[in-house]
């Protein structure tokens, strides 16, 4: 067994939001002489309880090992409606277990991208559950940065208390960039209201929720804006209604770490 290609491992499970409760399990399966095995978890988010497969695999070239991919599943409240996707890992960095759930529940996680041509760029990621590639994964939803949407404008517009200091601000930024819903105060003369957001970067906003978790309804809920490659254009016709561009997830989530504003934790 290669000891550093263990730590190594161990730093991405870690990283990537699995802890070290696999830690005993990797190492077994590291001396057990297999090519490739798998390693099983399970999370619990707001009482969601979402399970992992990690997939790990040998070189052909060497004794290493790599994390080269998990599949997500969330299990739903009724028969049939758990919802599963593979992340695909590159030199332990992609979606974290948690940016995975959140991406099961449909929202959009930020992330600092490298294509197969190794260029660095930032997106919004978010599951397309109405189109597959050719392996049964969903496919992602794409809006870069020429899109337009800029997370901190999009706050500015509303009176969130948590804008006026610069580390809550930091912490808000950064935890809607991992696409959590997030709680904040919003100050209306000498009255405060707690309210929960989370990013629509496809709409160029923010999610409004009460203090009970109950949409509150904005204009731009009214209609969905077609995108063509990062660009917003005009619909002709309300029946040709368009979302953001989809790109093979393979290539999406082949990621570098996302620089934090600030060390923190959300």
């Amino acid at each position: 067994m290669n000891a550093k290609n263990l730590e190594f491992l161990k730093e991405g499970i870690k990283y990537l939001g699995f802890g070290e409760g696999l830690n005993n399990k990797l190492t077994e399966e590291l001396k057990s002489g297999k090519n490739e095995f798998q390693l099983r978890t399970e999370n619990e988010y707001n009482k969601d309880k979402v399970s992992y497969t990690l997939d790990f695999r040998k070189s052909d070239k060497s004794d290493m090992f790599f994390f080269n991919k998990y599949t997500a599943s969330l299990q739903g409240q009724k028969e049939g409606q758990d919802k599963s996707q593979t992340f695909f890992i590159k030199k332990n960095s992609g979606v974290t277990a948690k940016e995975a759930y959140n991406l099961l529940n449909g929202r959009a996680v930020n992330k600092d991208l490298t294509n197969q041509e190794g260029e660095k760029y930032n997106a919004w990621l978010q599951i397309d559950w109405n189109q597959k590639d050719n392996n049964g994964n969903h496919k992602f939803k794409m809006i870069h940065e020429a899109y337009g949407f800029h997370l901190e404008k999009a706050l500015e517009k509303y009176p969130i208390k948590e804008l006026n200091d610069q580390t809550t601000k930091d912490r808000l930024m950064q935890s809607l960039e991992r696409g959590n819903v997030h709680q904040v105060t919003f100050s209306k003369g000498d009255k405060e209201e707690k309210m929960f957001i989370e990013a629509n970067p496809q709409f160029k906003a923010v999610n409004l929720y009460d203090s009970n978790m109950k949409k509150v309804y904005q204009e731009n809920d009214r209609k969905e804006p077609r995108v063509d490659n990062g660009k917003e254009v005009s619909t002709p016709k309300e029946s040709q209604k368009q979302s953001a561009p989809v790109e093979e997830p393979d290539e999406a989530l082949t990621g570098e770490k996302k620089q934090p504003r600030r060390k923190m934790k959300v």
